[in-house]
């Protein structure tokens, strides 16, 4: 099915947004392998960069079928063979309008915009894009150090004139290369983050249930320390961060039970999905004592308020969505995304086709 997009004329649409430019998405798919025909596009959400955090909030902890689409794409889609989107929702009810949809590509590695089961129920793979885990992989690394270092924090205060060698935590500070890590979620960023900290000789702790230590060996990941007891992990860890994918299954999975069992002198991290976390059970955790400080780069609402619980403590580091956000992990996206397709159509690779064991691809 799929060396068909080699062989004959596709109709494509490409329905872009404020991160991503319409002409290197239209680029991207005219240098792949793919046989183009018609190229449509579109454009979805709003018109700038700086009002789009909220809808990607919505976007990531709802269903397709939340957010409204262009309405030209409903009568598009009835001859497209080709959908290539960034954050535009897939819902069920633009599928089944698709007469002759072959392939549904997101220049993104979560796939909460598409309706994955609608596409699954019409055998359409649905391709995704890891586009953004060496971004976010060091930035996570540089805000573990960050928060235990004190970097950002005696900057402000020597920005505001003020001299200062002690701070909340200086009685605790040691070396990354000293502290263990506790990653929860070994996916693909989790595995990123992992061989990053392997490297900077970080003893390095891994929870998934999901995945076996013999799957992580298979990486080259082999010196960590595999865990499944999550309790232990949490108990043991200077630096517990949170790997997880948003499904309904892990909403605020992370509660004050979770920060309870944590030592009081460890730091927490989340810059993977803010609905994973109660953040309220963090801001309890602090007040409480529970644990020495945290690193936030995504949250419960995007972009905060001004009255955010968060806000203004010196043992709190906030980002504000940034870890992915480098060039070559969003705006060039599509061109990734490319070399993906033509690593399917030519060598039948299938690592990033999401529902590849749910469908028959001939």
């Amino acid at each position: 099915m799929l060396n068909e997009l080699a062989l004959n004329p596709q109709n494509v649409l490409l329905i872009t947004d404020a991160n991503v430019d319409i002409e290197v998405m239209k680029d991207a798919v005219v240098k792949s392998k793919i046989n183009c025909g018609e190229i449509n596009t579109l454009f979805f959400g709003p018109a700038s960069k700086e009002d789009f955090p909220e809808l990607q909030l919505k976007i990531e902890t709802g269903h397709p079928e939340d957010v409204e689409i262009p309405e030209e794409a409903y009568e598009l889609i009835k001859d497209t063979d080709v959908l290539m989107v960034h954050f535009c929702p897939v819902p069920a009810k633009l599928i089944e309008k698709a007469e002759h949809l072959k392939l549904i590509m997101t220049n993104r590695g979560g796939v909460e915009h598409i309706d994955v089961e609608a596409a699954t129920s019409r055998n359409i793979p649905v391709v995704n894009c890891i586009r953004n885990a060496d971004s976010v992989g060091e930035f996570l690394i540089g805000l573990m150090i960050d928060l235990t270092r004190d970097i950002t924090l005696s900057n402000n205060l020597l920005q505001a004139g003020k001299w200062k060698r002690e701070y909340y935590n200086s009685s605790i500070q040691k070396t990354l290369g000293n502290s263990k890590v506790g990653l929860i979620g070994m996916g693909n960023i989790g595995c990123v983050v992992a061989k990053k900290l392997l490297a900077l000789g970080v003893h390095t702790m891994v929870y998934d249930e999901f995945v076996t230590y013999e799957s992580l060996v298979k990486k080259g990941l082999g010196d960590l320390e595999y865990t499944t007891d999550l309790d232990y992990l949490l108990g043991t860890a200077d630096i517990v961060s949170l790997h997880l994918r948003y499904v309904p299954a892990t909403e605020k999975w992370f509660k004050l039970e979770h920060f309870q069992k944590m030592r009081k002198d460890a730091y927490f991290i989340n810059s993977a999905r803010g609905g994973i976390l109660d953040y309220d059970a963090l801001v309890k955790a602090l007040d409480m004592g529970l644990i020495k400080g945290a690193a936030l780069d995504v949250f419960d609402k995007e972009p905060l308020g001004e009255d955010y619980p968060l806000l203004h403590r010196e043992n709190v580091l906030l980002t504000s969505h940034l870890a992915g956000t480098t060039l070559d992990s969003i705006a060039l996206s599509p061109y990734i995304l490319a070399r993906d397709i033509d690593e399917i159509i030519e060598k039948g690779v299938t690592d990033r086709i999401v529902n590849f064991k749910k469908i028959t691809i001939e």
